[in-house]
């Protein structure tokens, strides 16, 4: 395929770094908007000298995803690295961390709000213009779907509460008609990933200590939705394995037998709803 296009927030690690790789193998030109604090510049030069191998062009562009001008400034550099034109929106960045109730304080609550939520909002709005311009436009955000079961509601509330705003945000950009011809959808992990960057909301039926498989599914999953005709698929929750079922992927290929979990992986992995106490994950690009 011709190359992409793609800004995205939250790519230095997690989730977020394992789609940039897997975009940098097809040939992509991809600017992640980064808060600057969070850059390694020694392991960033080294993993983006890899991805200049694959023929990609990766850049980070510092940016404060909690101020709308910043996150303007960001999608018009972007853009214009790009001849104008912008294929792909991944919204990624998230912050993360279980507080019990006397611990989310009005303040906690609008932290999360405005990475969760808030900034994902403000980067739609600003990249709109040049996703028009783009074949094949696509927005991707890494949000769970709708799970009013109060064993999911009760663990982490503020993290739960601004994770579906950007679920709903989802559907409302994909019925708006502004947005007609982009697709907007939505991508989570079914299960947690024996080799970490794990998101905490999963359905409570699901065994989530079983079959765990690496994050470059989640990744393999997202590529699969946004080299999609963008008319195929819009307003749409997906979860990993069941896209990648889909679009005939095999899912043996993520399996990671060998290799012992993390003690994040761990952690996610063994988590009960119950039982708040145990992991502290912090995600914020």
């Amino acid at each position: 395929m011709s190359e992409l296009s793609i800004i995205i927030t939250g790519g230095l690690q997690g989730i977020g770094a394992e789609i940039v790789e897997r975009f940098a193998q097809e040939q992509s030109q991809i600017a992640i908007i980064a808060n600057a604090k969070s850059i390694e510049t020694s392991d960033l030069t080294k993993r983006f000298s890899e991805f200049r191998k694959m023929g990609s062009e990766v850049r980070v562009i510092p940016t404060n995803i909690l101020d709308d001008a910043e996150i303007a400034q960001a999608v018009d550099k972007a853009a214009t690295q790009a001849n104008g034109v912008i294929d792909v929106c991944v919204n990624a960045a998230l912050i993360s961390q279980p507080m019990t109730y006397d611990e989310t304080t009005p303040d906690k609550l609008d932290l999360f709000y405005q990475v969760n939520a808030r900034s994902g909002y403000s980067l739609m709005r600003s990249v709109h213009q040049y996703l028009r311009k783009s074949h094949n436009p696509h927005v991707l955000n890494i949000a769970p779907p709708i799970n009013l079961d109060p064993r999911v509601m009760g663990y982490r509330t503020a993290y739960t509460v601004s994770q579906y705003f950007r679920s709903m945000l989802t559907v409302g950009m994909a019925n708006a008609e502004q947005w007609r011809g982009i697709a907007c959808n939505a991508l989570w992990p079914l299960k947690p990933f024996c080799d970490g960057g794990n998101l905490g909301i999963y359905q409570s039926h699901i065994d989530v200590s079983s079959a765990l498989r690496r994050m470059a599914l989640f990744s393999e999953a997202a590529y699969g939705i946004i080299t999609q005709p963008a008319d195929r698929f819009n307003g749409e929750f997906f979860y990993d394995e069941e896209i990648l079922e889909m679009l005939s992927v095999a899912l043996g290929q993520f399996d990671e037998h060998a290799q012992p979990q993390s003690s994040e992986a761990v952690s996610d992995a063994n988590f009960n709803h119950e039982d708040h106490s145990a992991h502290v994950a912090v995600m914020m690009d």
